[in-house]
């Protein structure tokens, strides 16, 4: 439990608006999934989110218990889920007709989705670069 004490103190150093980031993303990428879980791109998205959550924690042990720009990599599995609910939007899979809360979900959680593995990519890149601090540091510059 500490770990996540940790985790959580340092998001709790980031900027404020990379908190309210934060939040929308855990509320529309792994709260909301369970409301719509007889979906397939629900089921996705909570797939993915597992996976993410395990990619994630080995990053941040790997890492000696501190958020870097590596942690990112855990949001791949979002990228298969991405390209997942997208071919089905485009191919009409996605049964959204007559389903409008169903529907205004898939599409914020796709924009969310498209939003946060941009920075993730951008993240990446700067650790590729040599960028290791943590990000409390990286933010507190």
């Amino acid at each position: 439990m500490d770990m996540f004490n940790d985790m959580n103190a340092q998001i709790a150093q980031f900027p404020t608006w990379l908190q309210y980031w934060l939040t929308w993303m855990q509320t529309v990428l792994i709260l909301l999934p369970f409301l719509f879980i007889m979906r397939r791109e629900a089921q996705a998205l909570i797939a993915a989110q597992v996976l993410n959550f395990a990619l994630g924690f080995y990053v941040y042990a790997a890492q000696g218990y501190m958020i870097t720009k590596l942690f990112g990599l855990g949001h791949i599995f979002w990228a298969v889920a991405f390209v997942y609910i997208i071919h089905r939007i485009a191919t009409g899979k996605a049964e959204t007709q007559d389903r409008p809360y169903f529907r205004a979900w898939l599409y914020t959680a796709s924009v969310t989705l498209a939003i946060s593995l941009v920075f993730d990519a951008y993240d990446l890149i700067q650790y590729a670069g040599g960028m290791r601090d943590p990000m409390v540091e990286y933010y507190a510059r």
